[in-house]
């Protein structure tokens, strides 16, 4: 089915909650798959510049055939290029990038864990912005996220090897460039734009800012390449590249940002299992604590977001 029929669907069964809580467990767990099939690829000798290159353009050129057999191509006026170009730099071609980068010096499952956290750096991003009020459960369930990260990297047993430290404090910075995104979503996403164009813009900018990147560090790769499951991973890349940024965007319009990012709950456990099934992967009971101490501060920032839309509702009928 393609996504234009698909983005029908979901607009007739949107108001389904349950609808919703299958779509978020959808979502989730194709996401952390993609952390996966990042770390097959550079095992198989795709450079991580040019792998994202490469599964970025594949989705772009995916979704723009879709585009234009629906006759809703992306629009290049100021707005949406300026939203193109942002959006493909903090959601794709910056953290994607740095993630793939990191993922031969962590297990699969600690790269989807800190995707726990990116509610919370969007929530801390958002007070700085002035796009959010103080809420003191926020502050808690922040403080909570850091005690989940400090219980990885401190103790001598959360991680296999005392060298993978530096890289958990490197793949931070996927997360907040993720919570950048979704502040500057929020303020400046085109009212009229689709799912489907803005997806396939992103994507295509993504690419568009990545080539020069992978000329200038040497690490151009001629698609196909010489390793047959290395251009393997590139085109599934691609294909659930395409297919999670369209269904991340529907979700958002349908059900809304705040219970969309509690997809991050099933990403990361998700992402435990996944680490099990391709790469043989064991936790520490010090990784699992850090994921329970994240999962209580974003329970908590959620708890702080409900209330205050319970105080306001009772504010409204009273």
């Amino acid at each position: 089915m393609a996504l234009g029929s698909i983005s029908s669907s979901l607009a007739r069964i949107g108001r389904h909650r349950g609808v919703h809580l299958l779509l978020l467990f959808v979502l989730g767990s194709n996401y952390s798959l993609l952390f996966a099939v990042n770390k097959l690829a550079v095992a198989h000798g795709v450079p991580n510049v040019a792998y994202v290159f490469w599964h970025s353009l594949a989705a772009g050129l995916f979704l723009l055939v879709l585009c234009a057999l629906r006759r809703d191509l992306p629009r290049f006026d100021w707005l949406h290029l300026r939203t193109y170009l942002v959006w493909g730099l903090l959601t794709t071609a910056a953290p994607i990038s740095l993630l793939t980068y990191v993922a031969p010096h962590l297990p699969a499952g600690v790269i989807t864990m800190v995707l726990v956290l990116v509610p919370l750096f969007t929530y801390v991003l958002s007070l700085i912005f002035r796009a959010d009020r103080f809420r003191p459960l926020g502050v808690v369930g922040i403080l909570c996220g850091l005690a989940g990260v400090l219980l990885v990297i401190v103790p001598d047993v959360g991680l296999p090897s005392r060298d993978m430290v530096g890289w958990v404090l490197l793949a931070l910075l996927g997360p907040i460039m993720f919570g950048l995104v979704t502040v500057f979503a929020g303020k400046y996403r085109p009212p009229a734009a689709s799912s489907l164009n803005l997806a396939c813009g992103l994507l295509l900018a993504s690419a568009v800012m990545l080539a020069p990147v992978m000329v200038g560090l040497g690490q151009t790769y001629v698609f196909p390449g010489g390793d047959v499951l290395g251009d393997l991973c590139i085109l599934y890349a691609g294909l659930l590249t395409a297919w999670v940024f369209f269904l991340f965007l529907e979700f958002v319009r349908l059900a809304g940002p705040v219970f969309v990012t509690q997809h991050n709950y099933i990403a990361t456990l998700s992402g435990f299992g996944w680490g099990v099934a391709f790469f043989d992967e064991g936790y520490s009971a010090y990784i699992w604590g850090a994921t329970a101490l994240m999962f209580v501060g974003l329970g908590l920032l959620n708890l702080g977001l409900w209330l205050d839309a319970r105080r306001a509702r009772a504010s409204i009928a009273s």
